[in-house]
């Protein structure tokens, strides 16, 4: 049998695809002791790297997989559709900058990596029960309100710095809620009079808050214990903490700034509720006083005022921040408006131009209609197919065609112009709201300098109370 160039060429052609198929990264997972189906030693250091490798599932039917001594820049995307069934998923130490969560999927533990961003398919609900995220780089979690399933949420450790808790108000069953260790100065809640009866425990300890309405926390009436210790707090807001926390029995809040007069009725307050335990431990030994073994200042009223202020300060940045993001979005929908009526008045102008051909054709067919044919002198049948039109006379069957894709023309143009009105009207709306926010915005500015301008005030009249004081002091020492 012999073979000439042609064959052979055609030989290394499909060796060439075969070779070129064979890219893919092929890694199949064995089950260990604790019923997990574990991968080892899978790397992929890019999204385009990731689309090669094939995770390949055993004979029997697999639930839950994990992966050691990986390192992996995202999940492959071929993991979901290689285990079907797949219910638990454990991802430690990968090195993930984004995940991925399968609508299917029921827990993910993905602590210690690098995860910035969090996607689920679009137009689902998940049906996620435990999710935990504690060491990674969340900034925003403004999407993970999505997953209205979860019973579990862990976010510690990570880069969180302001925090609006209606991102939580679709979650009716979330029991848990660690928000520890990242860098929070405010926490405010815009859910309204909705309720999450579920949530029994909130770790709010070791941020950067200065300042706690726990009204904020009157969504959560089954919270029995609260964790706020190694915050900066100075005072917080208790007068309806009785009857907003009727379960509460764990307040822990040692290691704070505390001024001894407002943690004292704090502490009032709180035994009022039924909670008896508020520290995990007893301070030692304390710079002036403790309160039931908790330290506190006595000597405040300019730490209070120097607390206030850098709370204002920390507000008034945070919403220096969302006016130059919403001046931002104010200025892209202005530049979308007048595009949009740029568009609006090209359209009106091409329908005016439309019209006016239409009529014209009109015209044009009326008048070819009413001549007479010049051999016959009859008039022209516009309906006979056969019939063959004279020369220098206008076909009306032609004018007929013309005037229908006019029609059509017109009509697309004016369902496209209905659009555009539309989204112009959109964009008003939003304009509208943008001008909202940044006169609220001002109003709370306002508000905010004349907070300063009484800190001012009532630093004067501190001070002039210590010189009484002073003055005082002396007299009674030459007495």
């Amino acid at each position: 049998m012999h073979f000439g160039l042609a064959d052979a060429s055609v030989w290394l052609v499909l060796i060439a695809v075969r070779l070129q198929l064979c890219t893919c990264s092929k890694y199949t997972c064995a089950i260990g002791t604790d019923g997990f189906c574990i991968f080892q030693g899978v790397h992929i250091e890019s999204a385009e790297q990731a689309a090669n490798v094939q995770l390949e599932p055993p004979a029997t039917e697999v639930t839950r997989v994990k992966f050691r001594d990986s390192s992996m820049f995202m999940l492959p995307p071929s993991l979901y559709g290689a285990f079907r069934h797949l219910q638990e998923l454990r991802v430690w130490w990968m090195h993930l900058h984004s995940i991925h969560i399968d609508p299917r999927l029921l827990s993910l533990d993905a602590e210690k990596n690098r995860i910035s961003s969090i996607t689920t398919d679009p137009g689902t609900v998940p049906l996620l029960r435990k999710l935990e995220l504690n060491q990674n780089r969340l900034r925003n979690i403004d999407n993970i309100s999505v997953f209205e399933n979860l019973e579990v949420l862990e976010l510690a450790h990570n880069d969180l710095r302001t925090l609006d808790l209606c991102v939580f108000q679709r979650m009716a069953k979330l029991r848990l809620l660690d928000l520890s260790s990242n860098n929070l100065a405010l926490v405010r809640s815009s859910i309204g009079t909705e309720k999450l009866t579920s949530l029994t425990v909130l770790y709010l300890n070791d941020n950067r808050l200065t300042y706690l309405d726990l009204s904020v926390l009157r969504s959560f009436p089954a919270l029995e214990k609260v964790h706020l210790a190694n915050n900066a707090l100075v005072y917080v807001d208790h007068d309806a903490l009785p009857s907003m926390l009727p379960r509460l029995r764990v307040f822990h809040l040692q290691s704070n700034d505390w001024h001894c007069e407002g943690l004292a009725e704090l502490i009032g307050q709180l035994r009022k509720t039924g909670v008896q335990d508020f520290k995990t431990f007893s301070a030692f030994s304390c710079k002036e006083r403790m309160v039931d073994g908790v330290c506190c200042t006595e000597n405040k009223p300019f730490a209070l005022v120097r607390k206030t202020n850098q709370y204002i300060a920390s507000y008034t940045s945070e919403l220096n921040g969302h006016t130059r993001h919403l001046m931002r979005e104010l200025q892209h929908t202005r530049h979308e408006v007048a595009r949009l009526v740029a568009n609006d008045n090209y359209t009106q102008v091409s329908l005016q131009n439309i019209g006016d051909e239409v009529e014209e054709l009109r015209n044009q067919l009326t008048d070819a209609l009413a001549a007479p044919d010049p051999v016959t002198g009859r008039p022209v049948k516009p309906t006979s197919p056969s019939r063959t039109v004279p020369i220098g006379t206008v076909n009306p069957e032609r004018l007929v065609a013309e005037v229908a894709k006019l029609r059509r023309d017109f009509q697309k143009m004016a369902n496209e112009n209905q659009t555009l009105r539309q989204q112009v009207r959109q964009y008003e709306k939003l304009r509208q709201e943008l001008e909202a926010l940044r006169t609220d915005s001002n109003e709370t500015k306002l508000a905010f300098q004349l907070m300063k301008e009484e800190n001012a005030l009532l630093r004067q009249d501190l001070s002039q109370l210590e010189q009484k004081l002073q003055q005082l002091f002396s007299r009674g020492t030459v007495v």
